[in-house]
């Protein structure tokens, strides 16, 4: 008894402990198969949670799926406008609104799929019938919106061109001013719709200056007219005096043979257009021909002091590359074209025979 009390106080001292008991052993194992019946049992909860949350993904993945490749509901072609600032969620309303059917967390999720590479612009854009989600967000984030075109008609003025600009709902923006006169080419332009009203006049300025400098360059050394500016000028004229292909660079030859001898143009058109930049009405032209403006050819020498229509390219490539010929007068010939003489008595006789045409359509 002696020797077992010593040496459980030799023990004691060693290790400042209490000796372990039996029982003390016994709860320690307990524990610690208790640890591992617990770790065993969140072992197989997580592995459960993990083949659920598996589960729930694949299903997940095939329900999206199966929303983005679900053809449309439309009955036709649709035509739908996304507006700037529009977000998913508007996108997303817009797009069931039309038929293209889905839960908005569909589209949330293959926006967030497709990451930071996939960006919504504005624009109206046309749905095929029958379009499925996936293939709609492809046309929305390409950008190739619908196209609107606009036709300016040659021989318009810089007023009249204005007007149709204005009155076309598809485009906004107040213009800033009337362009100068002759600056706008006629022909088709294209924009989308809600494209600024100033941007279009200053392409419309562009492409003429652009399309009119290169045929410019064309001309001889020896053209009689010296700066670009009276080549719009008399191509303006040219414009108004005949719409026929086949005769504008005979009728430019015309203008151009007088200005060389020194002669008046005497251009109706040029009359017209100033009495109606001073607002008086056009009645019975042949007393109004001495009307005083800076613009009538009829009391004038040389050319006007602006353009008084913008000219088309076709009217300016005739006064740049005018018909070769002695004409100095021409005359309507009551057919949509004109008759053309070298001397005053055969422009008389031309005259005699378009009132005689005149009469007979009566």
């Amino acid at each position: 008894m002696r020797r077992s009390s010593l040496a459980s106080q030799i023990e004691l001292n060693v290790t400042g402990q209490e000796p372990e008991t039996s029982s003390q052993k016994d709860q320690a194992k307990d524990q610690a198969k208790s640890f591992m019946r617990s770790l065993r049992r969140t072992f197989r909860i997580a592995v459960f949670l993990a083949i659920a949350a598996g589960f729930i993904a694949v299903i997940l993945f095939i329900w999206v799926e199966t929303i983005l490749a679900r053809p449309s509901q439309q009955a036709a072609d649709i035509i739908l406008e996304i507006k700037r600032g529009d977000g998913r969620v508007v996108i997303s309303q817009r797009l069931n609104q039309i038929g293209i059917i889905h839960h908005p967390f569909v589209y949330q999720i293959e926006e967030w799929r497709r990451g930071n590479t996939y960006n919504p612009r504005a624009g109206e854009y046309v749905f095929p019938k029958g379009v499925n989600l996936a293939e709609a967000m492809d046309i929305i984030h390409a950008g190739k919106a619908v196209q609107h075109s606009i036709t300016i008609a040659e021989g318009l003025s810089a007023r009249q061109v204005v007007d149709i600009i204005l009155a076309d709902h598809r485009l906004d923006g107040e213009l800033s001013a009337i362009p100068d006169e002759g600056s706008l080419l006629p022909e088709t332009y294209f924009f989308l719709r809600h494209a600024d009203r100033n941007a279009l006049i200053k392409r419309m300025q562009a492409s003429q200056e652009i399309h009119f400098s290169e045929i410019w360059a064309e001309r001889h050394d020896d053209h009689i007219i010296t700066n670009i500016q009276d080549a719009v000028i008399l191509a303006s004229i040219v414009e108004k005096e005949t719409g026929r292909s086949g005769e504008r660079a005979l009728v430019a030859s015309v203008f151009l043979n007088r200005l060389k001898k020194g002669m008046r143009l005497q251009s109706d058109p040029t009359v017209i257009y100033g009495l109606e930049q001073a607002g008086i009405e056009v009645d019975q032209l042949h007393k109004q021909l001495k009307h005083d403006s800076p613009w009538n050819t009829y009391v004038i020498n040389g050319l006007p002091k602006t353009p008084i229509a913008n000219p088309g390219l076709a009217s300016f490539r005739a006064v740049i590359h005018p018909a070769i010929s002695d004409y100095y007068y021409f005359v309507a010939d009551g057919k949509g074209g004109h008759r053309f003489a070298k001397t005053y008595e055969e422009h008389k006789a031309n005259i005699a025979l378009w009132k005689n045409s005149k009469t007979n359509q009566q």
